[in-house]
């Protein structure tokens, strides 16, 4: 019997949606990727929101240990009147797109950060940008760094409900961001030679008739499997994958910051065959580019 014949055809190789410092997550890549390795792990993908900056970190800073690292990142569009989070793999870190639309978020994150500073303080929470910029410690800027915040002053019990009070859609608190259509995050990935995989569409697309125009935006994959989603949801997605001729993609959505993080990673991610299935979608978008 080969080797390769006596791997577990159902056991998990890869966790594809992970999230450290350089985003809303509280370790640092090099932390990560040591916990992925002790899970058993050959393949982890950082999937920061918005920047790509963990990856550079662990290739500027010489990682060269059993892992492959996919280099990653969780974008953020806005598209069918809501956000939508979009996770993309295997994008060249150094493409000139991809540089102006880390530009672009670390500009607008901050834009948004004074706006939801501002509507906090007409709430009369007190509560200054620069609290949120050093909260942030250098990472890219988001919300749960203004919960976070919210928590330390006792303005709330727990980060989950600064979004339930304050910041989440619709609350007195929150800021939307600008605008950035699917379709222009297909167009800017592809470009760089990456996929995209909706992330946790369960959150967003229950409606089968919008599952459609999303699929119709170009998407590589779906997020089949999240800790956010049920058997039933996750089995409704699986079928729309096979019926559209989309790959599925699973991760823990690993932060290190809620009580479920560390039981979750290592249970959610992709087998190797599912990998398998990634990276030749990755070398067919790749080779139509240079086609």
């Amino acid at each position: 019997m080969s080797s390769a014949e006596t791997v577990a055809p159902n056991r998990l190789v890869a966790d594809m949606h992970t999230h450290t410092t350089c985003s809303d997550g509280v370790l640092s890549p090099f932390a990560l990727v040591e916990i992925a390795e002790a899970k058993g792990f050959t393949t982890l993908a950082i999937t920061d929101h918005d920047n790509m900056d963990a990856y550079r970190s662990l290739i500027d800073g010489g990682y060269n240990g059993s892992l492959q690292i996919i280099p990653g990142v969780e974008i953020s569009c806005y598209d069918f009147g809501r956000e939508v989070h979009i996770l993309a793999y295997f994008l060249d870190h150094t493409s000139p797109d991809v540089q102006e639309y880390e530009k672009f978020y670390r500009e607008d994150r901050l834009r948004r950060a004074n706006e939801m500073v501002h509507n906090l303080n007409a709430c009369r929470v007190n509560i200054s940008i620069q609290e949120v910029i050093d909260e942030a410690k250098g990472a890219t800027i988001g919300r749960p760094h203004v919960a976070s915040i919210l928590v330390r002053k006792h303005v709330v019990s727990t980060i989950q409900q600064a979004f339930d009070v304050y910041l989440d859609v619709g609350k007195p608190g929150y800021a939307a961001k600008t605008p950035f259509p699917i379709a222009k995050a297909v167009e800017m990935v592809h470009r760089a030679g990456g996929l995209l995989s909706v992330a946790h569409p369960g959150r967003f697309f229950t409606n089968p008739a919008t599952c459609l125009e999303l699929i119709e935006t170009g998407i590589d994959a779906i997020e089949v499997y999240h800790p956010s989603h049920w058997h039933v949801t996750r089995e409704f997605y699986r079928v729309l994958c096979n019926q559209h001729q989309l790959l599925s993609t699973g991760g823990s959505d690993f932060h290190g910051s809620r009580d479920y993080d560390e039981q979750n990673f290592g249970t959610f991610g992709v087998t190797e065959y599912a990998l398998k299935l990634l990276e030749e979608r990755r070398d067919t978008i790749r080779n139509a580019q240079h086609a």
